[in-house]
């Protein structure tokens, strides 16, 4: 197992053959060869995610922690875009007393590139320890002192015995990965390397067996993109069936963190997110795991929650609890039904998530006409095929890519959808050509579970029928491209050897 024995977390690319860059339609990818996907590429790239970035925004949820980006100044800097939300986030949590983020960066320059960071790095360490007194400090480590060899693990191992703050570490370095996705595997490593495995109590023993009439407790690993309301809305599910919660590792503190190792159950809220830590904890905890669905939308919500009851005896008291809440759910989204049905939507965001909204719009009545996801793996493949029968075999078109507006701007084109679904800075593109937007995550709203059903057909309707802002900023902003580049296919820049032919999306009018 690499979080327990490895000291470098291996690239996705190699652990679960994940692709970066593929066009196609959805029906075509689960007969697509693993290793001839893993292998596309782009010509052309005009933007791209490095695994540093969910990496920091994983590890800065930790309360009262210090992060350390060991590298240069530029590395660093994505810690301010993260503070307000993640500052958000703890005010959400209960915490009004919240401080910004503590982040810092050894920034290197020429000199150390030279002579080496090393030195840089345990002064930063102990500077920071003395100034901040922080609960923990976690060392990041880039692309340039891992090129020029800096041994990051060699200068914790030498201070932790003259420090009292625990002190965890992650290779963070970019070059080594084109999945931005390893980040989390990376960022998991962190945490549980250095709360358990490395830990001065050392690691805590497996939990004893439950005893007749304990209610069960589950870890639910909840993402950094997942708000408050969410949590409250899994956590209602589970109690009412009873079964006992916990919530992390994000926005967890050691002592919790080291309270997942005695839990009944492990339960992901996303499978891409959250395998490499709940493989872990059933190899070195023998907890057992639910991981395949994301509770989202009602039959996705409806699975998830009978696959943890399952777990318990507990399935006829979760099917009439499913029952009273999906009726309540049909009833309250009645009055958006006759604005949503038919209406056409394309989706882009991480694959998953993406991929069991489209489900939740089709249970609404409307139609998925093209998904934009930022990295496939295996995770995703079955609900393509779901998404697609769910609509009688009406293909659409999918764009497997980390950002690449350029591709996204031709697309939207074609395709002309109804409504675009998308995170914050996708929603701008789709903006930008009059379309009508929702975000697909803000930490405030209800996006999971029952309420989420609610909440998203609500915003739905409600941004259909009134989206002039969008119009009229089509109206008075310049096209991003060239026009010649609308006539060729949104995936002329991808290279692949796919048996699968570019498929050139069907236009409205087609």
């Amino acid at each position: 197992m690499g979080l327990k024995t490895d000291k470098v977390v291996p690239g996705r690319e190699d652990r679960v053959q994940a692709c970066m860059a593929h066009g196609g339609c959805a029906s075509g990818i689960g007969g697509q060869d693993k290793i001839c996907l893993k292998n596309n590429e782009r010509g052309f790239s005009q933007a791209g995610l490095c695994q540093l970035l969910p990496t920091l925004g994983m590890l800065l949820t930790l309360p009262e922690t210090a992060v350390i980006v060991h590298g240069a100044i530029g590395c660093g800097s994505t810690g301010f875009a993260m503070n307000t939300s993640i500052k958000l986030h703890h005010l959400l949590r209960g915490n009004p007393n919240a401080k910004d983020s503590l982040w810092f960066t050894t920034n290197l320059d020429e000199s150390d590139v030279v002579h080496g960071g090393e030195k840089r790095l345990e002064e930063t360490i102990l500077a920071v320890h003395e100034k901040y007194r922080p609960a923990s400090i976690i060392v990041l480590q880039s692309c340039t002192p891992s090129i020029i060899g800096d041994d990051l693990v060699g200068v914790i191992e030498k201070l932790r015995p003259q420090i009292d703050t625990p002190l965890l570490y992650s290779h963070c370095e970019g070059f080594k990965t084109k999945v931005w996705a390893t980040g989390y595997d990376v960022a998991f490593h962190a945490m549980f390397n250095g709360f358990i495995e490395r830990d001065k109590e050392g690691p805590p023993p497996r939990k004893a067996p439950r005893k007749p009439g304990e209610r069960p407790q589950v870890n639910i690993i909840n993402l950094a993109s997942m708000g408050k309301p969410d949590e409250l809305e899994l956590e209602r599910i589970l109690n009412a069936i009873g079964i006992d919660v916990v919530i992390g590792p994000n926005f967890a503190d050691r002592e919790k963190i080291r309270s997942m190792t005695q839990a009944d159950l492990n339960v992901s809220v996303c499978p891409t997110h959250d395998d490499y830590l709940i493989e872990y904890l059933h190899e070195e905890y023998g907890i057992p795991y639910v991981l395949k669905d994301m509770p989202i939308g009602l039959e996705n919500t409806r699975n998830w929650v009978l696959d943890i009851a399952r777990h318990f005896g507990l399935e006829d008291k979760a099917l009439a609890f499913i029952e009273t809440e999906e009726a309540k759910a049909r009833q309250a989204v009645q009055r958006f039904l006759p604005q949503l049905k038919g209406v056409r939507v394309f989706l882009s965001a991480g694959e998953f998530r993406a991929l069991v909204t489209g489900g939740l719009f089709q249970e609404l009545g409307m139609e998925i006409v093209g998904l934009r996801s930022y990295h496939h793996d295996d995770f995703g493949t079955d609900f393509y095929r779901k998404l697609v029968q769910a609509q009688d075999g009406k293909d659409f078109p999918i764009d497997i890519a980390n950002f690449q507006p350029f591709e996204l701007v031709n697309l939207l084109k074609k395709v002309e959808p109804d409504l675009f679904c998308g995170h914050v800075f996708d929603n701008a593109w789709a903006a930008r050509l009059g379309y009508p937007c929702i975000t697909i995550f803000r930490i405030f709203d209800h996006y999971l579970g029952y309420r989420g059903f609610y909440e998203v057909a609500k915003k739905a309707a409600r941004n259909l029928k009134n989206h002039n802002f969008n119009k009229k900023l089509s109206q008075n902003v310049r096209d991003a491209y060239k026009k010649e580049w609308y006539a060729k296919s949104p995936f002329a820049y991808i290279k692949s050897d796919s048996v699968e032919p570019p498929v050139e999306p069907a236009t409205r009018a087609a």
